[in-house]
């Protein structure tokens, strides 16, 4: 049998590919089983140790090569920081920082909001509500696909102009928006209703509006400015609306506060347009 010979006259010598394998018996030309040496210089394990290095460099670069495209889609031009519209925004700061959307409601119709969240949580955890927690899931992150697959489009289309201003409006109104949660300072649904266990940590900001909410009807708003004739742009409310009404679901925000995202989108979109005009008249010259 080999195996004796192998312990008793072989040796491994650690070599910057791994590991090569001397091995008496197959210095003088012969096996233990008395054929022919193995033609690798290592013999068979060396030669093993390099293929297993082979894969994993291979491996390696596949992964280097497929996270430099993901750095460009998603470091380039549509996440830089938008200090210019901002500049434009906050001149025209008492133009916006007071519309009159509606009031917050007072906590016993919170509480009563509450139990249709309740309902939405036991629904979610049911089987049928499993396509629901995964767009609750992606949406949780900075993301356009809400906002491009009712257009037909997806990330990393040669519409980059208009994925450029989804991100520019995405940007300008979570900043607005966090201003109006701070205003009214709104308890999370959790901490009026101590039964939801909401399926995402709550942000460390107040709920009232929806920010979700708010930004994707900018969006949907903007989009509809731009292109007014455009057949998708019911199809971009919809998801719109499906995406600030999953807050809800994963027990995040009430109905109201989704209710006065809407109210602020509509009355900032004059205030958008002028910040995002730049950006709009490239993203309208990827569809005309």
């Amino acid at each position: 049998m080999c195996t004796p010979i192998l312990l008793t006259d072989a040796k491994f010598i650690v070599t910057p590919i791994g590991l090569r394998l001397e091995n008496g018996a197959s210095s003088q030309g012969q096996t233990a089983a008395g054929a022919a040496a193995t033609p690798h210089p290592g013999g068979a394990l060396s030669a093993l140790a390099l293929n297993r290095n082979r894969n994993r460099n291979r491996n390696r670069n596949r992964n280097r090569n497929r996270n430099r495209s993901s750095f460009k889609i998603n470091t380039g031009v549509l996440l830089q920081e938008p200090w210019q519209e901002r500049e434009i925004l906050h001149k025209a700061l008492e133009d916006w920082i007071d519309l009159p959307i509606a009031r917050p409601p007072g906590p016993e119709q919170l509480r009563q909001e509450c139990v249709d969240l309740l309902k939405k949580q036991y629904l979610l955890h049911q089987p049928e509500g499993a396509s629901r927690q995964a767009e609750i899931l992606t949406e949780a992150n900075l993301e356009l696909s809400g906002y491009l697959k009712p257009l037909g489009l997806q990330e990393g289309s040669s519409f980059g102009a208009t994925e450029a201003l989804f991100h520019l409006i995405l940007a300008l109104t979570d900043e607005i928006g966090l201003r109006y949660k701070a205003r009214f300072d709104v308890l999370r649904p959790n901490q009026i209703e101590p039964r939801l266990r909401p399926f995402l940590p709550n942000p460390n900001h107040a709920s009232y509006p929806s920010n979700h909410s708010f930004q994707s009807f900018s969006v949907a708003f903007m989009f509809s400015r731009m292109l007014p004739e455009h057949p998708a742009s019911s199809e971009l409310f919809r998801s719109a609306r499906r995406i600030a009404e999953n807050r809800e679901w994963a027990g995040l925000h009430y109905a109201s506060d989704t209710r006065a995202g809407h109210q602020l989108a509509r009355m900032i979109t004059p205030i958008l347009e002028i910040a995002c005009k730049e950006q709009m008249f490239a993203a309208v010259s990827e569809w005309i």
